[in-house]
């Protein structure tokens, strides 16, 4: 019986809720280069004082130009991927554990949801798969 792609996806994005797996939206290179600006200009209009106000104004300007940008794998899975991509990591989470050996495949999400190391093997899978084919950066 084949593993229905739709339910895994869920599955997975239930896993990576649960355990607070986040993704970046490539704000945060941009979050630095604000900070350590503003700490360059504070240094060098006030000298060493100048240094930590310019870099406490520059951690809360990139946080503000920032927030919002850190959002859960979960919702990165079910909302931004396209079918392909689904498809992909579908079949990437599949072959992470074919060597457990289900009866039945149909087994297998409830076996991902109640068993502590093959959500790891998961995770690890769609950390990897996030990581290399959409070029997110995890935050754990």
């Amino acid at each position: 019986m084949p593993v229905d792609g739709r339910e895994l996806i869920e599955a997975i994005s239930i896993l990576a809720d649960e355990h607070n797996v986040r993704v970046t939206v490539k704000q945060s290179g941009k979050g630095a280069i604000i900070c350590a600006a503003c700490c360059f200009a504070g240094g060098v209009l006030l000298g060493p004082a100048g240094l930590a106000i310019g870099g406490a104004a520059g951690g809360i300007t990139a946080y503000k130009m920032t927030k919002g940008t850190f959002r859960p794998l979960g919702d990165v899975i079910i909302n931004d991927l396209n079918d392909t991509q689904k498809e992909q990591l579908v079949q990437h989470v599949t072959n992470a554990v074919k060597d457990i050996h289900p009866t039945d495949l149909a087994l297998l999400l409830p076996l991902i949801m109640n068993n502590q190391s093959i959500q790891t093997a998961v995770l690890k899978t769609v950390v990897s798969f996030v990581s290399s084919e959409l070029r997110l950066q995890i935050i754990d």
